[in-house]
């Protein structure tokens, strides 16, 4: 009954599409659909995914990524290290940005530099407080720039493949904040043309590019559209050309189209349970958490609502990162056991079970609310009652930093459920992001587990950083800091005209997509 309801609710959608979905592309156009749009067009504010791969079709990186997901340099000639802690990238001469500026040393400088001042109020300071000080970002002439670092930072030459964006500095020091949350100047391979918060923007090609392979498209429009079906009534109607997140329920509608087809990889995206005790509480009580990692049945999870959309994850890390082991070589030390729950929240002082909220994020990632309702479930029947909470993006950031730093007079301990996807395979932002104790999505605070981070990340050897990241992540699952549930799919619909290999790390370049 339900099938036969979402084919009715697909045949409506395609018969009554919004007037934005009615035009076809033209034959030059690239039309990208998206569940939600980036919150600004400054390359410096925002650290979120989709800000981070849209900023790059304007805005340059000394590094950058290969669709295989191969770290090579980009803006940046070579680099070289000086000593551990000072790091020398050789600028690629004649790079201009789109109004005829020069990408040379000063720029970068002016770039990295901008990141950390703090009327900016960016949320990539903590990517770049390695950064040893103010003036650490020394240019040594025009095309070479060294960066001192605080402290030895092996992952600092990654982390430049996904911040730290090369901006004009007389273009972007003469703009007013708001003029530049809605306007960007790069050296990309596009130009933004346009943007209407929330609806749509327009990209062209940028004549000054310097690399004459890209784009492989002369224009780009993205789209946004939140509903997933109405997604995929415009990928078959030919209205767009790309989508992601399909829905594992909609793969046939694709495919049989006639006009799209599904591609489907593992991802890079890690779900997990949290637990906010960074101010004290029955979190604090390690049985209570393992108590929790017993009562969810993870392969009832994975082969019902998340069926054909995720994998296994039985740690934080992913295989971009150093120190991924795969679930077959590791798996998690938490087999469902709703008894062994009970007997733990006995042991624990709760042999009535506890209550307690569960907050999670919806709306920005596919099957996320499902899941979460029959994780709810399997908690409600072991003796952990939940509140559900159910927020949108901007609600669960403010909801998760309102007690972040200090507790306020409302704050009591609880579960949330959050993704890290950390496209860049940046062990320390990814560990630290969701573990340490200034961690933008932590809800733990542990001084000794920030210093083993920093003893990694400061690791030269590449065989001793995956054995210190192994040993980190295998904490946070032993230990039950967190609760790795499992590992989305990366899937994409694409029209038949498209000519590309979806990237490994999920994201949708434009310049790297060719038409037939």
């Amino acid at each position: 009954m339900r099938r036969y309801a979402f084919v009715w609710l697909l045949a409506a959608l395609l018969a009554a599409a919004p007037a934005w979905t009615q035009a076809a592309p033209k034959d030059d156009t690239l039309v990208i659909a998206y569940r939600a749009d980036t919150p600004t067009m400054d390359p410096h504010i925002e650290s979120s995914a989709v800000s981070n791969m849209r900023n790059r079709w304007v805005i340059q990186t000394l590094m950058h990524k290969t669709p295989e997901g191969k770290l090579v340099t980009l803006v940046a000639k070579s680099y070289k290290w000086i000593d551990p802690k000072t790091l020398e990238f050789e600028i690629r001469p004649g790079i201009k940005f789109s109004n005829g500026e020069e990408l040379d040393a000063h720029a970068v400088k002016y770039s990295i530099e901008r990141v950390n001042d703090p009327e900016l109020k960016s949320r990539q300071v903590d990517r770049m407080r390695v950064v040893a000080h103010k003036d650490a970002v020394q240019v040594v002439d025009k095309y070479r720039v060294r960066v001192h670092l605080a402290f030895p930072d092996a992952g600092f030459v990654n982390r430049m493949g996904n911040v730290g964006g090369l901006v004009a500095p007389k273009f972007y020091a003469s703009k007013e904040p708001r003029f530049l949350a809605s306007n960007q100047l790069g050296s990309g391979p596009y130009l933004l043309k346009k943007w209407e918060r929330d609806t749509l923007a327009e990209y062209e090609a940028n004549p000054l590019f310097w690399d004459p392979q890209y784009p492989k498209v002369r224009r780009v429009m993205v789209k946004i559209i939140p509903e997933e079906a109405a997604r995929v009534a415009a990928l078959v109607k030919g209205e767009v050309d790309v989508v992601f997140d399909v829905p594992p329920a909609m793969f046939d509608r694709i495919n049989q189209s006639g006009k799209a087809r599904v591609v489907s990889k593992p991802g890079i995206r890690i779900f997990r349970l949290g637990f906010f005790n960074k101010h004290g509480g029955l979190f604090d009580d390690k049985r209570v958490r393992q108590a929790v990692a017993h009562a969810i049945d993870r392969n009832t999870l994975l082969n019902s609502v998340l069926k054909g959309a995720a994998g296994e994850a039985s740690h934080v890390l992913h295989p971009f990162n150093e120190g991924w082991v795969e679930p077959a070589k590791y798996a998690s030390p938490y087999a469902f056991d709703p008894e062994k729950t009970k007997k733990l929240l006995a042991e624990a002082g709760h042999p009535n079970g506890i209550d307690v909220d569960f907050v999670v994020e919806v709306g920005q990632y596919m099957k996320v609310k499902e899941a979460s309702e029959v994780v709810a479930g399997m908690l409600n029947k072991a003796g952990i009652r939940t509140k559900y909470v159910a927020l949108n993006l901007q609600g669960y950031r403010n909801f998760f930093r309102k007690h972040r730093d200090k507790p306020q007079p409302d704050f009591k301990p609880y579960i949330f459920m959050h993704s890290f996807g950390g496209g860049s395979g940046d062990d320390d932002l990814q560990l630290g992001a969701i573990a340490s104790c200034k961690g933008a999505w932590s809800g733990w605070c542990d001084k000794a587990f920030d210093a083993s981070l920093d003893k990694a990340s400061s690791t030269l050897g590449e065989e001793d950083r995956h054995q210190l990241f192994f040993g980190l992540a295998k904490k946070l699952t032993e230990e039950a800091i967190v609760v790795p549930l499992y590992r989305l799919n990366a899937t994409f619909g694409l029209s038949n005209r498209v000519d590309w290999d979806p990237r490994v790390d999920e994201r949708i370049m434009a310049w790297e997509i060719g038409l037939k």
